[in-house]
């Protein structure tokens, strides 16, 4: 701006006022005008509005685009369906064929046995993380 009260005051200069870039003659130049002017008050309030909005957003997770949260929202639910009926078509299948097959009964007894500890054991660490996720300091911490 001028050193010169100015008779306009462009877009430019006012979001310099709004962010506080102007010297004190310039903030007071601006703010004779805007004494003057409703639409420059009004322009001001949509500028301060704007200003706000965009304080407001974060881009906590870098640099996110629309198609990406997309393929999130769609891909990951479809991953984890197809696997999970995978998973349980196979253990299903497994289960039938270790029931039906000729082998003794003290070798079903022990491999179920096993397999029944390795469940538990998963079952533990998962149940533990999860009560764990709700006190762990370092869970809003990004890379």
């Amino acid at each position: 701006m001028n050193k010169n009260i100015p008779a306009r005051v462009s877009q430019e200069d006012l979001m310099r006022f709004l962010d506080g870039e102007v010297s004190p003659a310039e903030r007071a130049a601006v703010e004779r005008v805007l004494e003057t002017s409703s639409e420059l008050r009004r322009e001001v309030a949509l500028f301060r509005s704007m200003k706000e909005n965009l304080q407001d957003l974060s881009l906590a997770h870098g640099d996110v685009s629309v198609w990406r949260r997309i393929r999130t929202r769609i891909t990951m639910p479809i991953g984890w369906i197809l696997t999970t009926t995978g998973v349980v078509a196979w253990l299903g299948y497994g289960a039938w064929a270790f029931v039906r097959s000729p082998s003794a009964i003290v070798v079903k007894l022990a491999t179920g046995g096993v397999a029944i500890g390795i469940l538990v054991l998963l079952a533990h660490v998962i149940w533990d993380r999860y009560k764990e996720y709700g006190t762990d300091p370092y869970r809003n911490v990004h890379r």
